[in-house]
């Protein structure tokens, strides 16, 4: 009896085994022909004509033009959108110089959507030729006639190497430049010794501002300026460095009259 019990027993077990392996066996089973048929449908959507690129269409630009991005990414329009790399258009997106940061969406069937955050020019530097500075201080290109020239230029470092000792004065000096004093400065002269120093667009005049309170001392100086210019005082130079004052020199009247008859 105890013979057939525990036969009974190796067999009720060695079934339960059997049971479980082809359970196993046919879950892999469906599983991998899932995994198959999948991977043969996903071949299949990429290269159907039903979701080749009909349409691209990007926003947010204002200096780059859409032919200009479309060629620059090597897109065509019959191309498979589900064969696109999307990180590696992100990334040959931003590696262009004017091009701050993208989005890049499908929006299938067949439509690709790109978002542009543009670079914005607040300033040029010159660094042996002139250079872009957009508000974060980075210079991103050079100087372009598509774009123009009408923005403050920045000196004060020579070459590239120098960027580093300067860069919190270019910081400072970005920071002066706004709607107000855009169309007032010509140029923020940057010394590592002395601070920055404003020239004025109409009239050259030399602005010594220095280091530290700045947007107080630009303060100061727009209304002395503005104060200066109501009745025509000719200034050689105006230092807003002191705490209490500020510093004018200006041209005596009988030197202008002198000045005059002398190029007359």
């Amino acid at each position: 009896m105890k013979k057939k019990e525990e036969t009974s027993t190796r067999l009720k077990t060695t079934f339960r085994i059997l049971q479980r392996l082809t359970w196993i066996f046919f879950t892999l089973l469906i599983l991998t022909l899932a995994l198959y048929s999948g991977n043969r449908f996903y071949r299949h959507l990429k290269t159907s004509p039903i979701f080749r690129i009909r349409a691209i269409t990007i926003t947010g630009t204002h200096i780059l033009t859409k032919t200009d991005l479309i060629y620059y990414l090597g897109l065509r329009q019959n191309t498979n959108l589900l064969n696109l790399d999307i990180d590696t258009l992100y990334h040959k997106l931003i590696a262009h110089p004017w091009i701050k940061d993208a989005t890049i969406r499908r929006r299938l069937p067949g439509t690709l959507a790109i978002h542009i955050q543009e670079r914005i020019p607040v300033a040029l530097i010159m660094i042996h030729t002139l250079y872009y500075v957009d508000r974060d201080g980075v210079i991103f290109d050079k100087i372009n006639k598509d774009v123009g020239c009408d923005f403050p230029i920045i000196t004060g470092p020579r070459n590239f190497s120098q960027l580093a000792a300067y860069r919190p004065l270019i910081q400072k000096a970005l920071r002066l430049i706004n709607d107000r004093t855009h169309q007032l400065i010509s140029e923020i002269h940057l010394d590592l010794s002395q601070g920055l120093t404003l020239m004025t667009l109409n009239d050259a005049i030399p602005v010594k501002l220095g280091f530290q309170n700045l947007p107080k001392r630009l303060g100061r100086f727009l209304a002395t300026y503005h104060y200066l210019r109501q009745r025509e005082i000719v200034t050689r130079g105006i230092d807003c460095r002191y705490p209490d004052r500020v510093v004018v020199q200006y041209v005596p009247p009988k030197s202008i009259k002198s000045s005059a008859g002398g190029k007359a």
